[in-house]
């Protein structure tokens, strides 16, 4: 679980630097940018509709899975460092960008249940969901800082150069981590054996992508809109890590009621949205800060819960499967999300706050039904 939570921590790093600097540049090009980053943002997730069929047909594990995706995030990444000054052309390659992206969601999440028979799943959970969000934190608050060195264009390069470095110390041990299936574990008493995921988890995990994919397209239209650059950007950004953090810390140190977790995760999307709505000002940045602070401990709060239940209730195959599907599933759900708000721009930010609240009920539910099975 140490190299785990190292390489996976690594990763969230340089693609939480990534995705900062290609979406700053395609939103904020000549021409344009509300419609040019929602087909940016779209054209992301078609990848999201082959990856369950791959996923289905994969025979290896979840850690050599990751390693072969970075060494093709790494690939890409290269590519994309000779396209910075090409809006359009950086929108395609930033869609082939996101095919090794989400094959490494799934492989992450199936290596995590490679390794929780050595492990406290809660503590293991919250540990590695802090640390990826950590970097995610850092990565962005980084990049205005580096870009001032080496330029747009270096630092991409530099990004290559990182996700190879994360593929090699991924790679240690990959020979011996064999593809777990769970079928000799007896299943928690009165839980059914599930042959496939089931509609409520991939209904819960549909929900992830739409809530990061609408704060990714809302944060540079609205921070720029409101006069803050690049910095702004990265301070608005990195509250959202900050406050899964917190999260995490929280949630490997006092366990909560279902119910008690659904009241806490809808309070802080209440309080984020009423933040963000405030005037704008002279404070306008600490306003959004504090903002994305409370949606980042509702929205943490829920990732860590949802991890420790798959974990839990499923075997790494099904929860590979869950998550493939859900991000296929989150294609549709963005997509009516950007239409509907391609007449009311200004509140676009709505989003991210209210899809934490409906995700919050879904999971909900899940605990619910599996707590019906066992009567």
């Amino acid at each position: 679980m140490i190299r785990y939570t190292v390489v996976s921590t690594a990763y969230r790093l340089f693609a939480g630097m990534f995705l900062v600097v290609i979406n700053w540049q395609i939103a904020t090009a000549e021409g344009g940018g509300y419609w040019r980053l929602v087909v940016s943002t779209l054209l992301s997730y078609l990848p999201a509709l082959a990856v369950p069929l791959v996923i289905r047909r994969i025979t290896i594990s979840g850690q050599r899975l990751s390693v072969l995706s970075l060494l093709y995030v790494a690939m890409i990444s290269f590519v994309v460092s000779f396209l910075v000054e090409h809006p359009t052309a950086l929108v395609v390659a930033n869609l082939f960008m996101w095919i090794g992206f989400f094959s490494l969601e799934a492989s992450w999440e199936s290596w995590f249940n490679e390794e929780k028979r050595r492990q406290d799943v809660s503590w293991a959970s919250s540990v590695t969901m802090s640390g990826n969000q950590a970097a995610l934190m850092i990565g962005p608050l980084s990049a205005p800082a580096i870009i001032d060195v080496v330029g747009t264009r270096g630092i991409v390069q530099a990004l290559s150069a990182g996700f190879v470095l994360v593929a090699a110390l991924s790679w240690a041990g990959v020979g011996t981590t064999p593809v777990v299936a769970d079928t000799d574990e007896e299943p928690e008493a009165g839980a059914p054996v599930k042959s496939g995921a089931p509609l409520r988890l991939i209904a819960t995990f549909a929900l992830i992508w739409p809530i990061l994919g609408a704060f990714n397209l809302m944060l540079p239209l609205q921070v720029s809109d409101r006069g803050a650059g690049l910095v702004g950007v990265a301070v608005v950004d990195a509250c959202l890590g900050i406050g899964v953090i917190v999260a995490g810390v929280l949630s490997a140190r006092a366990k909560v009621s279902s119910a008690t977790l659904s009241k806490l995760v809808i309070a802080c999307s209440v309080l984020g949205g009423v933040l963000w709505a405030l005037p704008t000002g002279g404070a306008t940045v600490v306003a959004m800060a504090l903002s994305t602070f409370a949606l980042g401990a509702g929205f943490g709060g829920l990732r860590i819960a949802l991890r420790e239940y798959t974990a839990t209730h499923y075997d790494s195959a099904v929860t590979g499967h869950a998550v493939a599907l859900g991000n296929a599933t989150a294609i549709p759900i963005l997509a009516v999300v950007f239409l509907v708000f391609g007449a009311a721009q200004s509140l676009v930010w709505i989003t991210p706050f209210l899809l934490v609240i409906v995700m919050s009920y879904s999971l909900q539910g899940m605990w619910t039904w599996k707590a019906s099975l066992k009567i």
